[in-house]
C-alpha cells in the first residue's frame, strides 16, 4: 500500500467523524425544535414576553413617590437608553452583536477551540432568551439542552424583533440585586438617576453587574465592583467607543454611589401610600353584584395585578408639598419631645398624667403588655415562628412535654407559665428602640421598652385643596419604619375646641349674626336637658364680665360661650348638620358634644372644613386622579363626591369668625384684639397672608389640634401620644397652639416661599362687598346699640 492508502484512511475517518459531528449536532438542532428535549416558547410567548412591571405611583407634579412591585421593574424604551450604555454592553457582551443573527458563529468557533477560555459565545440575544425562557440547569445534559435551545430562540427573537428592540428587552429583564430589576429601577436604586442622565462610569458599573449581580454587588463590594467597571470601559477602548485619554481620567473616579434602600416603610409619604394600597386593591378587586364580573378589569374575568401588570396611578399628592409637610412635622416633634421629656421628668408617674394614681398607672401599663406582640407570641395568640398563624388550642403531648403547634407553618412553642412570662417582661436585654436622628441601641426590659414607647409623641397632617377636595399632602405619623398606626385615617381622638366652628356654622344657618353679643358669663345646661345627668357649666376665661360676641368667642375658644350657643340649639339637630359636613364617626347627643368630646380623624375634620373655603360645598377628600394601565389606557377615574351644605354667605361668615384665631377680635371689654393662634402665626411665625384656623386642646391636655384654612389649602395638625393618659403636665405646653400650630405653620412658611407652587396671598372672596362690611362688629354693635336695624 503507498503512502497516500495509508494516508487515505485516517483523513477518510476524520472526515467521517466531523460528519458524523456535524449531522449529531443538527439532529440534536433539530429534535430540540420539534419539541422532543422539552417545549420550546410558543409564537405567542415569543411576540409577548412574560415582564412582571412594577406598578408606578406619580404625584400631581409628574414626580415617582413609590412602587408596587412583584419585581421592582418599570421597563424602558431603547431611546431613553443613554448611547454609551449600549456601546458599553456591546463592548463587554458582544462585539459582533449588529452583525449576526442571534448566534455569533465566530464567537462560538473560538470558544469551542479553547474550551471556554477565550471567553464565552453567548450573545446579547442568548443572553436574554436565557433570561426570558429558561430555569437553571442542575446537570451537564440539561446544560447542552439549554444551550441548544437558546440558539433556537435567540434565531427566532432576533427574527421578531429589531436590534434595539432586543437591547431594551435586555436591560428591562436584567436583575441587578437589591430590589432592582431592569435598568430603570437600577439607576434610581444606585444612583438616584433616570437612566437617559447616566454618566458613562456608572454605565459601565451597571453593564458590569450583568456578569455575576451578586459578585460586583457596589453595595456589599465596592472595590470589586470598581475594578469590573474599568474593565467594561477598557473594552470600550479596545472597540474604539472611548478614546485612552478618556479611559485614563474616568477610571480613578470612585463608583459615586447614591444607594437608595427600596423599601415601603421608607421614602415620600410611606404612609400614604399605604392607605393607596389597600384603595387600589379594593378597586381593582371589585365586581359587578349581579354578573359578578370585575369592575375594573383586562376583560370580564381577568382582574388587573397591583404587583405585576405595570399600572400607573396617578395621584393628587403634591411632592414639593409633600416634602415640606414631613420636614414641617419632623422639625417640630422632635423640639416637642425634649419638651415633653423635661416636663414630665420629675414626675412619680411619668410619663402618665400626674392625676392618676398608682393603681391606675399599673393597670395601663398590664393593658398594653397584653396587647404587644411579645405577650401575644409567648400566649399562643400570635406565632412567633411565622408571625401569621394563631397555636392550636389543644396541647400536644410529646418530647418529654405538652406543647403547641402553629396552625400555619407547624411551629412548635412549649407551654409558658404566667409566672415565666411576668420574668420575661421583666428582664433586661438588648433592644433597639426608636429615637430621633436613628435607633438606638438599649439594655431594657419589655416593660421598660413598652413605657419608653409611650412617651413617644406621635402626629398627622393632612392637607387638601378646598376647590377640588384633592389630597396634596398627607403625613400619618412620624416615622413608617417603627410605628405603623396611620394618624390621618385610622387615628380617632377628641377634638377639642376644633369642632367649634362647625357648631357656629350649625348656627349661623340658624340665624345667628357673628357679631352679636352677649354677656360673658358661666352658663348652666340643666339637669334633665336632652337627658343631661346633671348640671353643665363649663368655665372659661378671659374674665367672667362684659360682653362678647360670637366671633370674639370662637377667636379666644371660649366654653361658656359655647355653652350658650348650644343650649339655644340642640344636640340631635347638631349632629344632623355634622354628617352633612362629613362627619361620619359616632356622636353621642350630649351638651358638651360641642367643645369637642367626639372622636373623629383628621380626614373627616379636614373634610368639613373644606365646606368653609369652598363657599358651603363640602368636598369629600379623594387621592386618586386615575388608573393607567401601562399602554396608557385609562382604567379607572374616581367620581367627585361633594354637596352644598351652607350658602355662600353662611360659609363666608363662619370663615371670617375663623380669621379672628389669627388676626384676633377687637373688643372694648378686653383691650387690644386676641386670638389663641395670634401671637405665634402673626409674631413668631411672621405668616402676613390671611388665615382662618381653629386650636384644639382636649381634656388633660391629651390631643392638640390645630386646624389652618387659605384660599387653596386646608390642613390639619394632630398631635399626642398613643395612649390618652399620657400627656404634658404644663397645660401652656399641652395646648393645640404650642403642639401642633407649629407644625402647620412651619408647612406653610415653606409652601408660601415656592414660587413654583403659586399658593394664594390673597383674601378669601367674600360674595360681596356690602356682605363682607355686614361683619364690621364694630359698626355692627354700634347699631344695634343704637337700635338701629342691621341687612345682614
Amino acid at each position: 500500500m503507498g503512502v497516500s492508502g495509508i494516508l487515505r484512511r485516517p483523513l477518510r475517518l476524520f472526515w467521517l467523524i466531523i460528519a458524523a459531528g456535524l449531522l449529531s449536532v443538527c439532529a440534536l438542532i433539530l429534535l430540540t425544535a420539534v419539541g422532543v428535549f422539552g417545549k420550546l416558547p410558543t409564537t405567542w410567548s415569543l411576540d409577548n414576553p412574560s415582564f412582571s412591571e412594577a406598578s408606578l405611583v406619580y404625584t400631581v407634579d409628574s414626580a415617582i413617590i413609590g412602587t408596587y412591585y412583584r419585581e421592582n421593574r418599570s421597563n424602558i424604551l431603547y431611546n431613553e437608553l443613554p448611547p454609551h450604555l449600549v456601546k458599553a454592553l456591546i463592548a463587554t457582551e458582544d462585539v459582533r452583536y449588529l452583525e449576526h443573527s442571534g448566534i455569533d458563529l465566530r464567537g462560538l468557533a473560538r470558544a469551542i477551540a479553547y474550551m471556554g477560555s477565550k471567553g464565552g459565545a453567548s450573545t446579547i440575544t442568548q443572553q436574554l432568551a436565557k433570561m426570558l425562557f429558561h430555569e437553571r440547569p442542575s446537570s451537564s445534559v440539561e446544560r447542552l439542552l439549554q444551550k441548544v435551545k437558546e440558539w433556537i430562540i435567540a434565531i427566532q427573537l432576533e427574527r421578531r424583533y429589531t436590534k434595539e428592540e432586543i437591547i431594551a428587552l435586555y436591560f428591562n429583564k436584567l436583575d441587578f440585586i437589591n430590589q432592582a430589576v431592569g435598568l430603570r429601577s437600577a439607576a434610581s436604586v444606585y444612583f438616584s438617576r433616570e437612566p437617559r442622565t447616566l454618566t458613562l462610569p456608572e454605565s459601565a458599573m451597571l453593564v458590569g453587574m450583568a456578569k455575576n449581580p451578586s459578585l460586583f454587588n457596589p453595595v456589599r463590594r465596592p472595590d470589586t465592583t470598581m475594578h469590573r467597571r474599568n474593565v467594561v470601559m477598557r473594552q470600550m477602548v479596545n472597540y474604539g467607543y472611548l478614546s485612552r485619554a478618556d479611559y485614563d481620567s474616568l477610571r480613578v473616579l470612585p463608583i459615586g454611589l447614591r444607594y437608595q434602600k427600596v423599601d415601603h416603610k421608607i421614602g415620600p409619604a410611606p404612609y400614604f401610600r399605604q392607605v393607596l394600597r389597600k384603595e387600589l386593591k379594593s378597586i381593582l378587586g371589585a365586581r359587578d353584584d349581579k354578573t359578578g364580573e370585575y369592575l375594573v378589569a383586562k376583560d370580564d374575568t381577568t382582574a388587573f395585578n397591583l404587583y405585576a401588570d405595570g399600572l400607573r396611578i396617578y395621584t393628587s399628592i403634591d411632592s414639593r408639598l409633600q416634602g415640606y409637610a414631613e420636614k414641617a412635622m419632623a422639625r417640630h416633634i422632635e423640639v416637642l419631645q425634649q419638651d415633653f421629656e423635661k416636663d414630665i421628668a420629675r414626675s412619680p408617674n411619668a410619663p402618665f398624667n400626674h392625676k392618676l394614681t398608682k393603681k391606675q398607672v399599673g393597670a395601663a401599663m398590664k393593658r398594653a403588655m397584653m396587647r404587644s406582640p411579645r405577650y401575644m407570641v409567648l400566649t399562643g395568640k400570635l406565632c412567633g415562628g411565622c408571625g401569621r398563624g394563631a397555636l392550636s388550642m389543644d396541647k400536644i403531648e410529646g418530647e418529654g412535654r405538652a406543647y403547641y403547634q402553629c396552625e400555619v407553618c407547624e411551629e412548635k412553642q412549649f407551654e409558658i407559665t404566667a409566672d415565666s412570662i411576668e420574668r420575661i417582661f421583666n428582664t433586661k436585654v438588648d433592644m433597639e428602640v426608636f429615637a430621633w436622628g436613628g435607633a438606638l441601641k438599649k439594655t431594657m426590659s419589655p416593660m421598660d421598652s413598652i413605657k419608653y414607647y409611650k412617651s413617644i409623641l406621635h402626629a398627622g397632617l393632612l392637607s387638601v385643596d378646598p376647590k377640588t377636595g384633592w389630597v396634596r399632602a398627607w403625613v400619618g405619623g412620624i416615622d413608617k419604619e417603627h410605628f405603623s398606626y396611620d394618624n390621618v385615617v385610622q387615628g380617632k381622638r377628641q377634638v377639642g375646641s376644633t369642632f367649634k366652628p362647625i357648631l357656629y356654622a350649625f348656627a349661623v344657618q340658624n340665624g345667628v349674626h357673628p357679631c352679636e353679643e352677649i354677656p360673658n358669663m358661666p352658663y348652666t345646661i340643666e339637669k334633665g336637658k336632652w337627658g343631661q345627668q346633671v348640671d353643665w357649666t363649663p368655665a372659661y376665661g378671659p374674665k367672667f364680665e362684659g360682653m362678647a360676641s360670637y366671633k370674639f368667642a370662637l377667636a379666644n375658644s371660649m366654653n361658656n360661650i359655647t355653652a350658650y350657643l348650644m343650649g339655644s340649639l340642640s344636640p340631635q339637630g347638631l349632629i344632623e348638620f355634622s354628617k352633612n359636613i362629613g362627619i361620619s364617626s359616632q356622636l353621642d347627643p350630649v351638651a358638651s358634644l360641642c367643645l369637642g368630646v367626639a372622636d373623629i380623624s383628621l380626614m373627616e375634620m379636614v373634610g368639613a372644613y373644606t365646606t368653609f373655603a369652598n363657599r358651603g360645598v363640602w368636598q369629600q377628600p379623594r387621592f386618586i386622579v386615575c388608573i393607567q394601565d401601562k399602554y396608557g389606557n385609562t382604567i379607572y377615574e374616581p367620581r367627585k363626591v361633594s354637596k352644598e351644605v351652607l350658602s355662600s354667605e353662611h360659609a363666608y361668615e363662619v370663615l371670617d369668625m375663623m380669621k379672628g384665631v389669627a388676626d384676633g377680635v377687637p373688643n372694648e371689654d378686653y383691650g387690644k384684639p386676641n386670638g389663641t393662634g395670634r401671637r405665634r402665626l402673626r409674631h413668631v411665625y411672621k405668616l402676613t397672608a390671611p388665615i382662618a384656623g381653629k386650636t384644639g386642646t382636649t381634656q388633660n391636655s391629651a390631643d392638640g389640634w390645630f386646624m389652618g384654612i387659605t384660599p387653596d389649602l386646608v390642613t390639619g395638625v394632630w398631635v399626642g401620644a398613643e395612649d390618652r393618659r399620657v400627656s404634658f403636665r404644663n397645660s401652656s405646653l399641652g395646648q393645640g397652639a404650642h403642639m401642633a400650630l407649629p407644625v402647620w405653620a412651619r408647612y406653610m412658611q415653606q409652601a408660601y416661599g415656592d414660587t413654583s407652587l403659586a399658593i394664594s396671598q390673597d383674601d378669601f372672596e367674600a360674595p360681596s362687598q356690602e356682605f363682607k362690611a355686614s361683619l364690621d362688629c364694630k359698626e355692627y354693635i354700634s347699631a344695634r346699640r343704637k337700635g338701629d336695624a342691621f341687612d345682614n
